[in-house]
C-alpha cells in the first residue's frame, strides 16, 4: 500500500465517465490532489475494491444453499479444516472480506479523506461528493471486514514505509467499529446526492449500509459469550437500541420515495417468474446500489461460470437440494420430505411452488432461456432449452445406460444420459452433482459460453431494506409492522400474506414462529446475493445448517406402459414415469461445522507484520 504514495495509480483521461479507467499514464500524489479531475479518477477506481457476488465462488457456496462444483478453497471452509496458516477460500479475490483487498481499498479512501479539502475547485467536479464516496466505500469495506472478522484494526491515516511502528494497530472491538462505519455512513449521507449514474453512491446507498451494519451488530452472535469468547468480537451495548436503528434506517429508504418494489403480478406463476427474475439482473425502482459491467474493462461471466455444461457452461456455484426443496408452495405452506438420503417421490416435486422458485433455479425439465448450441440442440431439439439432469429410457436410438439409488440398488435399461448431466456427452466434467443450476443472476438469453452479460449486481436494494425492517419488528415485539413489511414483498409476487401463511405451516403470530418466517423469507428472496453466510452466522443457527449432509437429487424416468420413445429425448410427463431420489453428496464434501468458524481467520503474515493482531479463537 505504502509504494503507492510515490507513484500513485495509472488513470486513464481526467473523463468524469465512470467506466473510463483505462491507465495510460502514472501520477503522483502531488499530482492528484492538485487537480479535482484526477482525484475523481482516484476515487472511481476505489470501487473496485468493494467485492460483487457475481463470481465463480462466492459466500453461498459456503451454506446450505449451494455447492461449488470444482471443490477448490471452499471445501477447506465447509469441513472447517482452515487455519491462519492455511486460509484457502479466505485468501482468494471472491471473498468479499478479503484482508489484503480491503486494507487496500481502506489506504486509498484514506487518501482521499485526507487530502479532499486541499484540492482546487475545478468547474464539472463536485469535491464534496467525491469526499462522500470516498467516506462511503471505506464503510462498506470496513462493514465486509466486520462481517467476516468480527473487530478489526480502525486505521484513519495514511501510513508511509517509516511508519512501521505506528501501523502495529491492535483490532478494535465491534462497538467501536460500527461507531466508525456510522460515523462514515453520516459523512456520505450529508454529502451524497440523493441520484446518481448507476454505479455510483448515493446518500441511500450510506443509509442502507447504516441500516444492514445495525442489524449485523444487534444480533446474538455479538451478544453471546458462550461461543463468542473473544472481546474484540464481543457488543456490550444496548442491542434493543441496536435493532431500532436499523427499523429507523431501513425505513428511511423505504419512504424516501427514491425507490418501489416491482409489481410481478401476472395471470401465471411462469409470467410472475419471468417478472421477478428481472429484479435480480436490471438496474431498475428497486436498486439502491449496484455494481456496473461492460464488455471491456469491468466483465463478469457468471452465466459461464454458473450455467448448465449442456450449454459449454462449468455449473459453479449450484443449489443444493434443501435450498431447493426450502422453497415455499404457493399457498404458503412448506413441503415435507425429500431432504434426506434415501427419500423419493414418482410424481415431480417441482411442482405448484412459489415464484422464486422458478425464477431462480434450473432442475430437471425446465426452462434454462435460450436454444442451445448445435451440439445440444441435436440432444435437446427446444426452443429455449429444457434442462435434463436425469437419465431417461428410450425404446430405440439410445444405448445401455444405468442409475444407481442410494440405497446400493442399480436400475438399468436402454437410454441416454441428460446433457446437463455429468454422464452427459457435453463436457460431462463440467456437469453439476446436485441436478441443479443456479439461474438468479444469469441471463439466460446470453450464449455464455462466448459472452459476456452486463447484468448488474445488486449490493442493495430495495427487498433487503424491507427484510432488515422486519427483522428489527420482530426483536423490537412489533409483530404487525413486521408483517406489514413481508406482506409487501410477498403480495409483489402473488404469494399469501404472512398470516396466512403461517397458518398453512401450522404456525402462531407469535414472536418466536415470525422470527422463523422472516429468516426463511430472507433464505428466499436474497438468494444468491451474498446474505445467506452471514445470516446463519449473525443468528447462531450454523451449527445446523452447516452441519446439514450434502444432497443432491438422482433423477430418472422410465417410459410409461405401452409408451414408446426415440432420441433426442425431451421432457414430457404424459409419456414418462420420474422418478426422484435425495442422495448423498458427502462423498464430494464431508460439511462441518466448528465453532471456530464464526468468524475467519487472520493469516500468520498478517499477524507476523502486526505483532498487536489477536488472532480468532481456533484459528491457531
Amino acid at each position: 500500500m505504502t509504494a503507492a504514495v510515490g507513484s500513485l495509480m495509472g488513470f486513464g483521461s481526467c473523463s468524469s465517465d465512470f467506466m473510463d479507467l483505462t491507465p495510460t499514464t502514472q501520477f503522483t500524489q502531488e499530482q492528484v490532489f492538485q487537480d479535482a479531475g484526477l482525484t475523481q479518477m482516484l476515487v472511481n477506481n476505489i470501487y473496485d475494491y468493494a467485492v460483487d457476488g457475481a463470481r465463480e465462488h462466492t459466500t453461498t457456496g459456503l451454506t446450505d444453499d449451494a455447492y461449488f462444483t470444482h471443490n477448490y478453497g471452499q471445501i477447506a471452509v465447509n469441513q472447517a479444516t482452515v487455519t491462519e496458516s492455511d486460509l484457502q477460500w479466505y485468501s482468494n479475490g471472491n471473498c468479499p472480506f478479503q484482508w489484503t483487498n480491503a486494507y487496500k481499498g481502506i489506504y486509498y479512501c484514506n487518501l482521499v479523506l485526507n487530502n479532499i479539502d486541499k484540492v482546487p475547485a475545478k468547474a464539472g467536479y463536485d469535491l464534496a461528493k467525491m469526499k462522500g464516496e470516498a467516506a462511503f466505500l471505506r464503510a462498506f469495506l470496513y462493514t465486509d471486514l466486520v462481517r467476516g472478522f468480527g473487530g478489526v484494526p480502525i486505521i484513519e491515516q495514511v501510513y508511509t514505509l517509516n511508519d512501521q511502528e505506528a501501523m502495529m494497530v491492535p483490532r478494535s472491538d465491534v462497538g467501536a467499529c460500527l461507531d466508525f462505519i456510522i460515523k462514515d455512513c453520516e459523512t456520505a449521507f450529508s454529502s451524497l446526492p440523493n441520484e446518481a449514474a448507476a454505479g455510483r453512491a448515493t446518500k441511500w446507498a450510506a443509509k442502507a449500509l447504516e441500516a444492514r451494519i445495525y442489524l449485523q451488530i444487534a444480533s446474538p452472535l455479538y451478544a453471546d459469550r458462550t461461543v463468542n469468547t473473544l472481546a474484540v468480537n464481543q457488543y456490550n451495548g444496548d442491542r434493543k437500541a441496536l435493532y431500532q436503528k436499523a427499523l429507523d434506517a431501513a425505513k428511511a429508504v423505504i419512504n424516501s420515495g427514491n425507490f418501489s418494489l416491482l409489481d410481478c403480478r401476472a395471470a401465471t406463476v411462469a409470467a410472475v417468474a419471468d417478472k421477478y427474475h428481472d429484479i435480480a439482473i436490471t438496474n431498475n425502482s428497486e436498486t439502491i446500489w449496484a455494481r456496473q459491467f461492460d464488455l471491456t474493462r469491468v466483465t463478469q461471466n457468471v452465466g459461464l461460470q454458473h450455467g448448465p455444461n449442456g450449454y459449454h457452461n462449468w455449473s459453479g456455484t449450484t443449489p443444493t437440494n434443501d435450498f431447493v426443496m426450502s422453497f415455499e408452495m404457493a399457498d404458503g405452506s412448506l413441503s415435507t420430505g425429500m431432504t434426506k438420503v434415501g427419500e423419493h417421490m414418482d410424481s415431480n416435486p417441482y411442482l405448484g411452488r412459489e415464484p422464486r422458485f422458478y425464477a431462480d433455479l434450473g432442475f430437471d425439465g425446465s426452462v434454462w432461456g435460450r436454444q442451445r448450441a448445435a451440439d445440444g440442440y441435436a440432444l435437446d431439439p427446444t426452443p429455449l432449452g429444457n434442462l435434463q439432469t436425469g437419465t431417461y429410457e428410450l425404446s430405440s436410438g439410445g444405448k445401455s445406460v444405468s442409475v444407481t439409488l442410494p440405497d446400493g440398488t442399480t436400475k438399468s435399461f436402454n437410454g441416454t444420459y441428460g446433457c446437463d448431466t455429468r454422464k452427459g456427452p457435453i463436457e460431462d466434467w463440467n456437469g453439476s452433482f446436485t441436478a441443479y443450476y443456479e439461474k438468479k443472476l444469469i441471463d439466460t438469453r446470453i450464449d455464455a459460453a462466448n459472452n459476456q452479460q452486463v447484468c448488474p449486481y445488486a449490493y442493495f436494494r430495495l427487498s433487503d431494506m424491507y427484510l432488515i425492517a422486519a427483522e428489527a419488528d420482530v426483536e423490537l415485539g412489533n409483530l404487525d409492522e413486521a408483517a406489514t413489511y413481508l406482506d409487501a414483498l410477498r403480495t409483489r409476487i402473488s404469494m399469501p400474506d404472512t398470516k396466512t401463511s403461517l397458518a398453512k405451516r401450522g404456525q402462531s403470530f407469535t414472536q418466536a414462529d415470525m422470527r422463523e418466517f422472516v429468516r426463511h423469507e430472507r433464505r428466499s428472496e436474497l438468494a444468491y446475493e451474498d446474505s445467506r453466510y452471514y445470516d446463519v452466522r449473525r443468528w447462531m443457527i450454523a451449527p445446523t445448517t452447516n452441519n446439514k449432509e450434502l444432497c443432491g437429487m438422482l433423477v430418472y424416468a422410465t417410459l410409461k406402459p405401452g409408451k414408446t420413445a426415440s432420441a433426442p429425448y425431451v421432457h414430457n410427463e404424459s409419456t414418462w414415469d420420474y422418478h426422484y431420489y435425495v442422495q448423498s453428496l458427502s462423498f464430494r464434501e464431508g460439511r462441518k461445522w466448528d465453532n471456530k468458524m464464526y468468524f475467519a481467520p487472520i493469516s500468520r503474515d498478517e499477524r507476523n507484520r502486526n505483532t498487536q493482531l489477536v488472532q480468532n479463537p481456533g484459528m491457531e
